[in-house]
């Protein structure tokens, strides 16, 4: 059990980490969506431009930081490392690299090809 415990830790911590990095992204937050009437159209498009790559990033990182705290939950159930698609263990090698991997090599060559297996 402490194999799984120690996984819940790290996943728990990887989380923590992101959420931390999409707090950065977190256009709510520091009040970067007022506006500064701007001068110039094109001025106005860049900053909207801008905004919308903040925002995407925030999403991203909130989605990966629910990953893992589903994960770590899975991982203090035991059941963490289990591919989602055809049931057999993820190596251990790969969840070093990709720890919020949900798929197998093979089953994730697949589903990004569109297919499973």
């Amino acid at each position: 059990m402490a194999k799984a415990e120690d996984q819940a830790a790290r996943l728990a911590r990887l989380a923590r980490e992101v959420r931390e990095r999409a707090e950065a992204h977190d256009l709510a937050a520091d009040g970067a969506g007022a506006s500064d009437a701007h001068h110039h159209p094109a001025e106005a498009a860049t900053d909207a431009d801008a905004r919308e790559r903040e925002l995407q990033a925030h999403l991203r990182l909130r989605e990966e930081e629910e990953r893992l705290l589903r994960l770590a939950e899975a991982a203090g159930r035991g059941e963490y490392g289990v591919c989602v698609d055809c049931g057999d263990a993820i190596p251990d090698a790969r969840l070093q690299i990709v720890p919020d991997a949900e798929r197998c090599v093979a089953c994730q060559e697949a589903a990004s090809r569109g297919h499973r297996r």
